[in-house]
């Protein structure tokens, strides 16, 4: 995407590793959708009141100290897939995506794919408030906690380790919610919010973090002007995989990683050469055994 050049990204390195400080900032475009299809009886106005509450939450919040331009704000969308309905309690299966613009090209590239169960209160027009000292509403404390995971994985993608404070302010909010808000906030669980931010923040692991970095930074936003040397650089960052499924095999990073670039690395290696090919197949095949037939589009996509 044009807007966001290469003046940007380096704009946003700095501000992660520096603090550079820009005022009134909202970060996200966050786009909201609720899907009601398994509930009967729907009744649409306090749905419609929970898209708007939640995008209004997201996008108007204030998460940080930078500033952006509306088409600098980083990309994402959730949907709420409802599942139950009790009086104002409500049960959910929560997507949330993320992603952000590759240089050069006109496409962006995922960095975030996640799904989860979700149990919240909510009343038709009420406002989603966010108190990071007092947090006692699962809603508004699940959408603050993957707000600064997204901010956190973009500026990881941009400065190496760029996200760690964006990182160190979701554990604050799993630390506080862990007592109260249920089985997503409990610790010693590998893929709920704790399993998420102790991977994240774990200063002895951090190889899928830096393998984000030398992925997008790198990688792909070099393959606009050097195609071969984008290229090598992520077949380089990939070796990291084997690294971090020996320290961690059960990381929601590593699956992560799978959802969000399975599809991406068949057209990145689309070009490459036979060898190249083969050898990043069997990489990842080894990695990933279970997805082994939906990478088979690296040998064969040309």
């Amino acid at each position: 995407m044009k807007q966001r050049n290469l003046i940007f990204f380096w704009t946003l390195a700095l501000i992660s590793v520096f603090g550079i400080d820009r005022l009134d900032a909202q970060e996200l475009n966050c786009k909201v959708q609720i899907n009601t299809e398994k509930i009967s009886g729907t009744d649409k106005a306090v749905y419609e009141s929970l898209k708007n509450s939640v995008q209004e939450f997201m996008n108007a919040q204030q998460w940080s100290s930078l500033q952006l331009k509306n088409s600098e704000k980083i990309g994402c969308s959730i949907l709420f897939i409802m599942k139950s309905r009790n009086g104002d309690s409500y049960t959910c299966d929560l997507q949330i995506q993320s992603s952000r613009p590759v240089y050069g090209a006109t496409y962006t590239t995922s960095l975030l794919n996640m799904r989860e169960e979700l149990t919240f209160d909510f009343q038709e027009n009420q406002t989603l408030i966010y108190n990071e000292t007092s947090i006692d509403n699962n809603l508004t404390a699940t959408l603050a906690f993957w707000s600064y995971v997204i901010l956190g994985m973009d500026f990881d993608s941009f400065s190496k380790l760029g996200g760690t404070p964006f990182f160190q302010k979701a554990q604050e909010i799993t630390a506080i919610a862990q007592g109260s808000l249920g089985d997503n906030w409990k610790a010693q669980e590998d893929k709920n919010h704790w399993g998420w931010i102790s991977v994240l923040t774990d200063e002895n692991q951090p190889t899928m973090r830096v393998l984000s970095y030398n992925y997008h930074r790198l990688g792909l936003d070099v393959m606009y002007e050097k195609a071969d040397e984008g290229r090598t650089q992520i077949t380089t960052a990939l070796a990291a995989l084997k690294v971090a499924k020996q320290a961690k095999p059960h990381s929601p990073l590593l699956s992560n990683f799978m959802d969000t670039k399975a599809d991406e690395l068949i057209n990145v290696y689309s070009k490459a050469d036979f060898q190249e090919k083969q050898a990043v197949f069997e990489l990842l095949s080894d990695v990933y055994p279970a997805s082994t037939e939906r990478l088979q589009g690296i040998k064969t996509k040309k």
